[in-house]
């Protein structure tokens, strides 16, 4: 059983490359690696030279849209040009994060879409407390033939089949095993076409709760839990759950759905 990992981070430095390879030795193999802005475009194409598991994504994170440089958009197209197998992303839209520009991430937003789309990119999306400004963008543009991912998917389930319809895939993460989110998680098992579920850790974010943690990772300087890679192995378990599936079958599901979604087989 192989596992694939449709979001995460291993350029941080939270995440010390020992924590990846014990990953691997747990299970699991292909893994989205995704960049937030061009101060770790470059690392993230490093870890893709150290091991062809690791594949690649560039994108400018809404958080780091009020720091970005000029020409960011300039550099990531260049970066996506010199990597034609990487997709665009992390990307979005957040009204969580303080002091946050509205415009400005739409513009960031529909920029890196734009590339998605002229490039035939994959394209990842974070979308957080801005579900509405999403929607409006979504059913107005033209979108990534290949489809998108909704990482860490949060949204009201009334709006999966019309987002699915519109190439939506939607990943499943230790967000979904918190108590308060069992309506999150209920869409994946009643809602959520299985043809369109994946399996995320966002390591070294969205570190689960200890009774679901296959190994640990030392806190970040602020004291923050840091979340292992090779926690997406109980992930699936608790997909499998969700699903009512074996931990295999729920593997070779969001194994095939990656594939299909990312490189586009």
């Amino acid at each position: 059983m192989e596992l694939c990992d449709a979001h995460c981070h291993y350029q941080f430095a939270e995440v010390p490359y020992a924590a990846v390879e014990q990953a691997r030795r747990d299970g699991v193999g292909l893994v989205m690696i995704n960049g937030t802005a061009p101060v770790d475009w470059a690392d993230v194409a490093e870890l893709g030279r150290r091991d062809s598991r690791n594949l690649l994504s560039f994108g400018l994170h809404p958080w780091d849209v009020p720091t970005a440089p000029a020409d960011w958009a300039e550099q990531l197209r260049a970066m996506l040009l010199k990597n034609p197998a990487a997709g665009v992303g992390e990307m979005g839209l957040d009204r969580w994060v303080k002091d946050f520009d509205p415009v400005a991430q739409e513009r960031a937003f529909r920029t890196q879409l734009a590339l998605a789309v002229e490039l035939n990119r994959a394209l990842t999306i974070h979308c957080v407390k801005a579900i509405g400004p999403l929607m409006d963008i979504l059913r107005t543009s033209v979108l990534p033939p290949r489809g998108f991912l909704l990482h860490s998917w949060s949204g009201p389930v009334e709006l999966v089949p019309e987002l699915a319809q519109l190439g939506a895939y939607f990943s499943f993460s230790a967000h979904h095993l918190i108590p308060r989110k069992a309506d999150l998680r209920a869409q994946f098992a009643v809602a959520i076409p299985r043809e369109r579920i994946l399996l995320e850790t966002d390591a070294p974010a969205l570190c689960p709760a200890p009774e679901f943690r296959r190994h640990e990772l030392a806190p970040a300087a602020d004291g923050t839990e840091q979340n292992h890679p090779s926690n997406l192995v109980s992930n699936n378990e608790e997909l499998a759950r969700t699903l009512g599936v074996t931990a295999e079958v729920s593997a070779a599901l969001t194994a095939q759905n990656f594939h299909r979604l990312f490189l586009g087989e």
